[in-house]
């Protein structure tokens, strides 16, 4: 009987002890995990745009297909249901085809203004269309994104122009215009009369009496190839950078004839040096003419302006690279906040003058 309080004495002791194990145990684990560094922030997860962005285009012009966006890394998906008007993250507008007004715009919503076309040849003015537009997307140099017609890129490897410059010498007429709009802003159709008086023109379209179907464009392409050496590349409008598909149609499609320009623009910043003609570089329209007829009969002076064939070519993927371009801008559209609090003064140039009236034609 002596021992049991012993034994109870003993197993209280050891109760006791394996408590204060277990209680220590615990207590260490927690103070080592309370302790270890730990990040301040959740760890990245590395994402691959999953997001598509709708993208609504309030109105359309018929050469803008609703598949741009289509291939490029950032998705977007361009729709003209106007029952996403409201909920798309972004909206288009065609601004040469716009009314007076502007529509409701959604609580943040980007509003982009998109136009290929010179001030000239807007609907309205846009005067009425204030504190709605986010981003430019026009040919201006200044346009949040540019889109131009066509543009150039270097090649790897010099690239020979004798097949070129022997079919220049083949040629046999002088200059090509292909034209529908017979009276414009710019007068470039007179300016191609005082022309003419020193050099020989062949006018193709509504405004001449040489017929090529413009449901024909290869054909058209196909005559200036095999007998222009010049084609007269002048624009409807003298405006800023203002660059139309005449400036780089021979590039493209007729690499063996010089381009003669006229506009608005500081060519040297289209394309490649020493490449075309500049209406502006001479001082009247004849002295332009009798410059042309020179060129083309003497043996090699003409031989620079295709020089740069042999390191640079037409970029035939300009045209997706810009959609694409304004694709991810819009999915990173937190990096681009902006608002034009008058859009009339961008597009016009205020206080300066997008637009200049012409200088050239001796009046």
């Amino acid at each position: 009987m002596k021992g049991k309080p012993s034994y109870a004495l003993k197993g209280t002791l050891i109760f006791v002890i394996c408590c204060f194990l277990l209680y220590s145990g615990l207590f260490l684990v927690q103070n080592m995990y309370m302790n270890t560094p730990r990040p301040l922030y959740p760890p990245f997860i590395d994402k691959t745009f999953p997001e598509r962005i709708r993208v609504y285009y309030y109105n359309k012009p018929d050469w803008v297909s609703v598949h741009e966006f289509e291939g490029c890394e950032y998705k977007c998906d361009m729709t003209v249901n106007s029952k996403y008007s409201a909920s798309a993250k972004a909206v288009i507008f065609h601004g040469p085809g716009l009314g007076r007004t502007a529509p409701k715009k959604s609580r943040g919503q980007i509003w982009i203004m998109h136009g290929l076309e010179s001030p000239q040849h807007y609907s309205n003015d846009l005067s009425e269309w204030k504190n709605v537009f986010n981003w430019t997307f026009t040919y201006r140099r200044d346009s949040d994104i540019l889109q131009t017609y066509s543009g150039f890129i270097s090649v790897p490897t010099k690239i020979s122009i004798s097949n070129i410059t022997e079919l220049w010498k083949t040629k046999d007429r002088i200059a090509a215009w292909m034209v529908s709009h017979c009276h414009t802003h710019s007068k470039r159709e007179k300016y191609a009369n005082l022309l003419r008086k020193t050099t020989d023109i062949h006018v193709y379209g509504g405004c001449g009496q040489f017929k090529c179907p413009s449901s024909n464009a290869d054909n058209c392409m196909g005559l200036l190839q095999k007998h222009y050496r010049y084609y007269l590349a002048f624009e409807n409008s003298l405006c800023l950078d203002y660059v139309t598909e005449k400036g780089f149609k021979t590039y493209v499609y007729s690499p063996s004839t010089i381009p003669v320009m006229r506009g608005g623009s500081n060519y040297s910043l289209f394309f490649p040096p020493g490449s075309y003609i500049n209406t502006n570089d001479f001082n009247t329209a004849e002295n332009l003419g009798k410059a042309m007829n020179g060129i083309s009969t003497g043996k090699n002076n003409f031989r620079k302006f295709f020089a740069w064939k042999q390191a640079i070519t037409v970029d035939k993927t300009l045209h997706h690279k810009q959609w694409c371009s304004l694709c991810e801008r819009i999915h990173l559209s937190e990096n681009h906040t902006g608002l034009y609090s008058s859009i009339k003064n961008w597009l016009y140039d205020k206080p300066r003058s997008a637009c200049k009236s012409p200088k050239d034609l001796g009046l």
